[in-house]
């Protein structure tokens, strides 16, 4: 499939998912379909957004790096997130297509230190877009070895294209492409071979998966059980131990939380539904404190973070919970984990499934 046809594909299942999801969960007793929809429409803006209708550069890719920045932080701090990741996948396509061997795209690369929050999610897209093709090209039986080859290719590839302390953004997209463009067995094959040739990629790896497992189009699909997600099932099945697990459940929640932060009614209903099990999980706590440092580190002015952290439920038990799960974590990672991470220049580690204050305290 080509390109254009993939985000035409994409057009069309954002006009009518939101709409499948309410119809679905209003005849599911107890489910709030008007929170489902939202949910689902945030997610679908979210995939165009780091999509695009069309591509974030031009053919010859002419214009400096900073302009085209500019162009995305011009859409305004929320939506800007996504668009330079969406530019980070394209620059690296770009790339590929005139040299199987590119170095230096971010790495060489140079922007104003006003603009130095764009160079996260610009390693998470060149991760993107260093995955998409490679997995699209290989054949449905492609053997154990011949994955692991593509897998270290991958690798280097990141390596070689990175500046010093966001190579493991780039790296944690291996996980995001080949769960979405594949199945869980290639995300085995790929574990079994990154175990035993690059063991250091793994948490990178699975915490890409889980941020699939958010986004992936089953899960948009509503579970008829008590859970409220088909992802959780998914996570429970496919991971290759309890502590990748909590890096499946990581990922989940960075994606819960950075893209639904305009609609906190969102995960007040997985606090409500949840609480138990994955709401009341180390991994869903550490993916909202990663979810936060790389928003504010994105977007450090945008007073959404600050909203959202603030955000307060007229239930007393979930406004507890609230406080509990969400502001700590949101407030630890704003005062804590981020000015850390970035005096160290270690902003990488918020993406895998990690302690992060037996990190801080080593640092």
């Amino acid at each position: 499939m080509s390109v254009m046809e993939s985000r035409a594909v994409l057009g069309m299942f954002s006009a009518i998912a939101p709409g499948m999801t309410w119809m679905i969960n209003s005849l599911i007793p107890g489910r709030n379909a008007a929170v489902m929809r939202t949910e689902s429409a945030n997610k679908c803006k979210i995939m165009m957004l780091v999509n695009g209708l069309s591509s974030y550069i031009d053919e010859t890719n002419s214009r400096p790096l900073q302009q085209m920045v500019d162009q995305c932080y011009s859409l305004g701090s929320f939506p800007a997130l996504w668009a330079v990741e969406g530019l980070g996948k394209d620059l690296s396509e770009w790339h590929r297509l005139r040299n199987p061997n590119p170095r230096g795209i971010l790495s060489n690369a140079e922007l104003d230190p006003k603009s130095r929050g764009a160079w996260l999610m610009l390693h998470a897209g060149i991760g993107m877009g260093f995955a998409r093709q490679p997995i699209l090209d290989l054949p449905s039986n492609a053997p154990p070895a011949q994955i692991g080859d593509f897998a270290l290719r991958f690798l280097e590839l990141c390596r070689a294209n990175s500046r010093p302390g966001y190579a493991g953004a780039a790296i944690e997209s291996l996980g995001l492409v080949s769960r979405f463009m594949k199945n869980a067995e290639f995300c085995a094959t790929v574990h079994r071979e990154l175990t035993r040739s690059a063991p250091d990629a793994l948490g990178y790896f699975w915490r890409g998966v889980g941020r699939c497992l958010y986004f992936h189009p089953e899960n948009f699909m509503p579970a008829f059980g008590a859970r409220i997600y088909r992802a959780l099932d998914m996570a429970d099945a496919e991971a290759p131990s309890p502590e990748l697990k909590q890096t499946l459940y990581s990922g989940m929640a960075w994606a819960l939380t950075v893209v639904n932060m305009m609609s906190p009614e969102v995960m007040e209903y997985v606090l409500a539904n949840l609480s138990d099990g994955y709401a009341g999980s180390p991994g869903f706590v550490n993916g909202i404190t990663a979810a936060t440092v790389m928003r504010y580190d994105t977007t450090p002015g945008e007073p959404l973070i600050r909203e959202f952290l603030n955000h307060r439920c007229t239930d007393p038990k979930l406004d507890a919970l609230w406080a509990e799960k969400v502001r700590a974590s949101c407030e630890f990672a704003i005062n804590n984990v981020h000015p850390a991470l970035d005096r160290h220049q270690r902003l990488e580690e918020v993406f895998r499934y990690q302690s992060l204050p037996g990190l801080i305290a080593n640092l």
